[in-house]
Formats: structure tokens, sequence, C-alpha cells
């Protein structure tokens, strides 16, 4: 229980708000089918590969097209961090609530049984907070 206190205390963060986050960036990194993941895979390595050896087999400069893959590639690594990061931040959520006794609502869809846990956090920061009568 020490420890779960210690979590709520360091961590004040608005749950459902990085829940949301979760949901979006699981959207885009988590695919079902062979060519979604391919194709995630084009985007994130075989893309930027072919435009940095292209670039540096012609020798010429920076162009539009070289920026803008240049920038997308930094964008989707920048989110495959941030979806690592948050889902291990879920996972430490889903043993804290576990280990209370939650969770305390329920969710049909998977997609969206992340904001089970969120409530939880939520729930539990509340009660961290609330003044004795």
């Amino acid at each position: 229980m020490e420890k779960i206190y210690s979590y709520l205390i360091l961590n004040n963060k608005k749950y459902f708000s990085l829940a949301d986050e979760y949901v979006e960036l699981e959207r885009i990194f988590k695919k079902e089918t062979f060519l979604e993941k391919a194709s995630l895979w084009v985007d994130m390595i075989i893309h930027p590969i072919i435009a940095l050896v292209t670039l540096i087999l012609r020798k010429q400069n920076l162009d539009i097209f070289s920026v803008l893959t240049i920038q997308k590639t930094i964008r989707i690594w920048t989110d495959w961090f941030r979806y690592l990061t948050l889902t291990y931040e879920t996972r430490e959520w889903i043993d804290i609530v576990r280990s209370v006794g939650g969770p305390f609502i329920s969710t049909n869809d998977p997609t969206y049984h992340i904001y089970v846990y969120a409530d939880g956090m939520q729930r539990l920061q509340n009660q961290l907070h609330m003044k004795p009568l």
C-alpha cells in the first residue's frame, strides 16, 4: 500500500488525458493484418533509409520531399517512443488498481479498456486527497 501512495503522490497526473493519448497511439501502432504491419515498417524504417541512401548517392541537397520524409520519420518515431512509455505506465495502473481490489467499472470494448484503469487511478488519487470528516 505504501508503494501505491508514493506513486500517487509523486505522479499527480491527468489519467483520462493519458488514456486518450494511449488509445490514439494504439490505433496507429497496434496493427492486426500483415499488410498494416508492413506498411508501418515501411514508414518507420524502409522509406527513410531509401531516402537517405538516395540523397547520399545522388550527392544532392535536401529538397522539400526529403525534408518531409525526415519530418514524418521523426514524428512517427517520437510517437512510437511515447506509445512505449504510455504502455509501461498503463501497465503500472493495471497493477495498482488490481492490487486494491479494482477495477471499479467495466467496459465491453477492449479498445477503451484502459479507461477502466484510468478511472481506478483517478478514484485512488481523489481518495488520497480527501479530507477526513
